[in-house]
């Protein structure tokens, strides 16, 4: 291996947890720290000053290797966090979700409408960049909700609910424009993406229901924590690679992997040595690289060329997230501090909109100016999330309106899904 990648890696998890250590001192979630770390070791700070360092952002060899141990990190993630959260819990805030998700794509969108027009943007031009205001980026939502230990409560289920769903509509929109900007016929796509979420939630329920129960008994049949986890893992890949196919990100496939095995090895040894070992593998040493990639992709000069249209965006993405959210959460009978913290964990963006914000650039959808206003948006968006979160939501649990207790494990497998 070439003796640089190692040396790449060493200073990204190094800034990563030295940086999230740092923030953590001030009651911030460590993620904030990693992605601060992609500031400081990207183009903009040490990169300006050592000039040996693009090989970590630059396209090449070093840096997609780079890159492909910060998708496995997400992909961990997803199947960690989906370990530790109950299916119950999604299921009972489904529509308060779906509420959520409706207003929160709706209000930005047309609110980015606006902005886009004043700009001169047009056509599927103008349809992406509205609707990239409107984005939640569930990995990023999960991790800051694991990082402040609030996974299992009520208003972590509301979050994930609603982040899921618009991750799922905005996929399929997203499919759509880049697709018709392609030159295929719009309503095909749409059918054929459409198509292949049902087909792919449809497999995962006949899985869950006939498959998993199994899986118990192979866990309970073997010796050592890391068998088992090669199996949770082997799961996870499989569930990955079925929702590609599908047309989803594989990281919502690593998660309902994880909905799924919650409980499957509920009071074996080797299931909480699992457990162990996701923690250490994911938390200390692949997501944070995946944080810090996003803070490579800040362009500050391209931003500051087109500042006025970068403010409004920004508000837009904010406001328009926490005032729809907010509304939609005091309907349906929330108070008004657990509104305001959904409406913040909302906000935050990351994952998926960078991901096609960089297919839309590629493709000419975008240009490169407006790729850097969304990719700093996003930055600023996901670093203000946890930090408003936090506020909010220990109001409300100071006031009594927002419950902390955790949802109770169902321990019968074959209640799973």
């Amino acid at each position: 291996m070439d003796i640089m990648i190692l040396v790449y890696v060493l200073l990204i998890i190094a800034f990563a947890k030295a940086l999230g250590e740092a923030v953590s001192r001030i009651n911030q979630p460590p993620i904030v720290g990693e992605l601060l770390a992609g500031i400081v070791l990207g183009p903009f700070l040490l990169g300006s000053v050592f000039q040996g360092l693009h090989d970590m952002w630059e396209p090449g060899s070093r840096s997609g290797f780079i890159s492909q141990l910060a998708d496995l990190g997400i992909l961990f993630l997803m199947l960690y966090v989906g370990l530790e959260f109950s299916p119950k819990l999604i299921k009972a805030s489904s529509w308060m979700g779906a509420g959520i998700a409706a207003v929160g794509i709706i209000v930005p969108a047309a609110l980015g409408v606006v902005v886009g027009l004043l700009f001169d943007l047009d056509g599927l031009t103008l349809a992406f960049t509205a609707l990239a205001m409107a984005v939640t980026a569930l990995p990023v939502t999960i991790r800051i909700l694991s990082d402040m230990d609030v996974i299992g409560t009520r208003t972590s289920g509301t979050i994930v609910s609603a982040a899921l769903i618009t991750d799922v509509v905005l996929l399929l929109i997203f499919g759509v424009i880049i697709g018709a900007f392609e030159g295929s016929a719009t309503w095909s796509t749409a059918l054929y993406l459409s198509a292949g979420f049902a087909i792919f939630f449809a497999f995962a329920l006949i899985v869950g229901r006939f498959f998993v129960p199994y899986v118990y008994r192979l866990l309970k049949w073997m010796r050592t924590g890391e068998a088992a986890f090669a199996v949770a893992v082997g799961i996870a890949i499989a569930f990955a690679v079925a929702a590609e196919w599908a047309g989803l990100p594989g990281v919502i496939g690593a998660f309902i992997a994880g909905l799924l095995l919650r409980e499957t090895g509920t009071g074996l040894k080797v299931w909480t040595r699992v457990e162990e070992i996701l923690s250490g593998v994911t938390l200390g040493f692949l997501a944070p690289i995946f944080f810090v990639l996003i803070g490579f992709s800040v362009q500050f000069d391209l931003v500051v060329d087109h500042l006025s249209l970068f403010v409004l965006v920004l508000l837009v993405a904010v406001l328009g997230k926490i005032a729809g959210t907010f509304a939609v959460g005091k309907l349906g009978g929330l108070g008004t501090n657990e509104s305001m913290a959904v409406g913040a964990m909302m906000m935050g963006k990351g994952a998926m909109e960078l991901v096609f914000a960089q297919i839309a650039f590629e493709l000419g959808l975008i240009e490169e100016y407006l790729f850097s206003v969304l990719v700093l948006m996003a930055f600023i968006s996901t670093v203000l999330a946890p930090v408003l979160f936090r506020i909010f939501y220990n109001k409300g649990v100071i006031a009594g309106e927002i419950p902390t207790a955790r949802v109770a494990a169902d321990m019968e497998s074959s209640q799973l899904t």
